[in-house]
């Protein structure tokens, strides 16, 4: 009786996931299979993809220091901008989910999650109006006389780090994991002799880790594969790998070098993210093991 329940349950499952499988499989799986194809294929998007296999595409960007130079920025860059994020998030989701009030926190929800209602080209814009010569930032630091008159750091490396973008990403991530450390564990740490920062390095922080690996995740993923940001408002000195692989399908044309590229810069991304899955799995085993 019971092995029939399963599998009764088991059809009326597939059922419901059969619709979500095949859209999964059709518009995600396909593409990347037809990539790795094209990556090991001759020709050109101008005179089609020829069925001739050849290593020649991974040959020519291994034997040029081009991609790894613009990894390294790539990761560097997606490195330095999860940092700034982590020191500018965890103030803010802390304050978010114990220090203000339970009827505040949906409005400070609102401002967190409000650039996402906002189109990213018009984010990259408004940054490239605030980063220009005369703009905002620059007016600023020319009147705390950091800069000099006529200063502007559009078009240079550092303005990609300043898209603030991401930034809700991590918030949400560090407000759910801290929402959910008791209050009595906080005060527990204080009542035996820890200050604030004893506090947070012992009890807050360890108890943050899932949040803010999910979020060093979500950050830096994105971070290291933009190509909008870094065309638009670092410009030629700000071009990262995402600015390679868009230029060899939209201007250059090469469809199997651009397919090359993009294999190699998944295969890098995903073992970013599979050490990341399992930094938040040994995170969980370790909060739970301690809670017990």
């Amino acid at each position: 009786m019971k092995t029939k329940t399963k599998k009764n349950t088991f059809k009326i499952g597939s059922l419901w996931a059969g619709p979500s499988a095949l859209m999964l499989l059709c518009l995600s799986l396909i593409p990347l299979a037809m990539l790795l194809l094209f990556s090991f294929m001759d020709g050109n998007i101008t005179n089609g993809v020829f069925p001739g296999w050849t290593m020649e595409n991974f040959q020519k960007m291994f034997s040029s220091n081009v991609f790894s130079r613009l990894m390294i920025k790539s990761l560097g860059i997606g490195a330095l901008v999860t940092v700034i994020c982590i020191l500018i998030s965890y103030p803010m989701a802390w304050g978010m989910a114990k220090a203000a009030r339970p009827h505040n926190r949906s409005m400070l929800m609102m401002l967190i999650i409000l650039p996402f209602f906002t189109s990213q080209l018009l984010l990259i814009y408004a940054m490239m109006m605030i980063l220009q010569s005369g703009g905002i930032l620059m007016t600023l630091l020319g009147a705390l006389g950091i800069t000099t008159d006529g200063t502007s750091i559009l078009y240079t490396p550092k303005a990609v780090v300043l898209v603030y973008e991401y930034l809700p990403y991590m918030v949400l991530c560090l407000y759910t994991s801290l929402e959910s450390i008791g209050d009595n564990l906080v005060q527990a740490s204080r009542v035996l002799g820890a200050g604030t920062f004893r506090t947070f390095i012992n009890v807050v922080f360890p108890m943050s880790i899932p949040g803010l690996l999910s979020g060093i995740l979500l950050v830096m993923v994105p971070v290291t594969g933009s190509f909008a940001e870094s065309t638009l408002v670092g410009g030629p000195k700000g071009m990262m790998v995402g600015s390679l692989i868009n230029s060899q399908y939209n201007t250059v044309l090469n469809m199997g070098y651009g397919a090359s590229l993009s294999c190699v810069f998944l295969i890098i991304l995903s073992i970013i993210m599979a050490v990341v899955r399992m930094l938040v799995n040994l995170a969980e085993k370790r909060i739970g093991g301690e809670t017990e």
